[in-house]
């Protein structure tokens, strides 16, 4: 094989690997998305099921002050700062 054949195969070879490269970051990417929706989802439900365990307990109390944005500071709820 000539040096003209072996470095148009390379070249080839190279296209191909950032092609790959490209194709596995989009997947990672995706699936960095679908799993932090996971992680949303499952922690507002958790948020969800805290709040009702809550009115359970204490029925006809108002849960609406409560979010999962929100922070206690000097012993009250106050809008979160998100980061």
């Amino acid at each position: 094989m000539g040096l003209e054949q072996r470095s148009t195969s390379l070249e080839g070879q190279l296209d191909r690997a950032k092609t790959e490269f490209r194709q596995q970051a989009k997947r990672f990417e995706e699936a960095e998305a679908d799993l932090t929706g996971d992680v949303l989802d499952a922690y507002d439900g958790g948020f969800k099921d805290a709040l009702a365990q809550v009115a359970c307990v204490y029925p006809g109390m108002d849960t609406t002050v409560f979010s999962t944005s929100n922070q206690v500071e000097n012993g009250k709820i106050v809008p979160g700062v998100l980061p």
